[in-house]
């Protein structure tokens, strides 16, 4: 019997790129990701919290002792946290308020890697909430927390186009 293959696994570390797209534009596009209407996110955020959970439906059936069930609605939350205080501060600015737009991401290469077709990413359609300074603390920096809305179906694991 033959030994199953060991995965290597990918750093979190410089292989997580974090893109805005503006509404309007094609955030499939690796030429639009690479031009002056993207902008990269990636080194001004502290934390991206996106949480998927999917409901679970009961499924009764007369006289079964089980209750079934079957897979419901898919929901989908995200907070971030960033710097800011900076004149070059990206994520404030592209982040406002009610901004709509879409967030790229994309795994396991090198951040430095360029945007390229058949590379895939997650692709988020957002609506940017309010964004709320977080409190100081000693020895530390300046922070903004926000939610944002997820106001499209969100694409997995799609190939960029050129």
């Amino acid at each position: 019997m033959a030994e199953e293959a060991v995965p290597l696994s990918v750093a979190w570390d410089d292989n997580l790129r974090i893109t805005f797209v503006p509404s309007g534009a094609n955030p499939l596009s690796a030429a639009i990701l690479s031009g002056g209407t993207a902008k990269d996110l990636t080194y001004s955020l502290k934390s991206f919290n996106r949480a998927i959970t999917q409901a679970m439906i009961d499924d009764p059936r007369l006289t079964l002792k089980q209750v079934l069930q079957k897979f419901g609605k898919v929901s989908e939350t995200l907070e971030v946290n960033y710097i800011f205080g900076d004149d070059d501060d990206v994520a404030r600015t592209v982040l406002a308020e009610g901004v709509k737009g879409f967030l790229v991401l994309r795994y396991s290469l090198p951040n430095e890697t360029a945007w390229a077709a058949a590379q895939e990413v997650d692709v988020l359609t957002i609506e940017c909430g309010k964004q709320r300074k977080d409190a100081p603390v000693e020895n530390g920096v300046q922070t903004i927390t926000q939610g944002i809305a997820i106001t499209g179906v969100s694409q997995d694991d799609v190939a960029l186009a050129a």
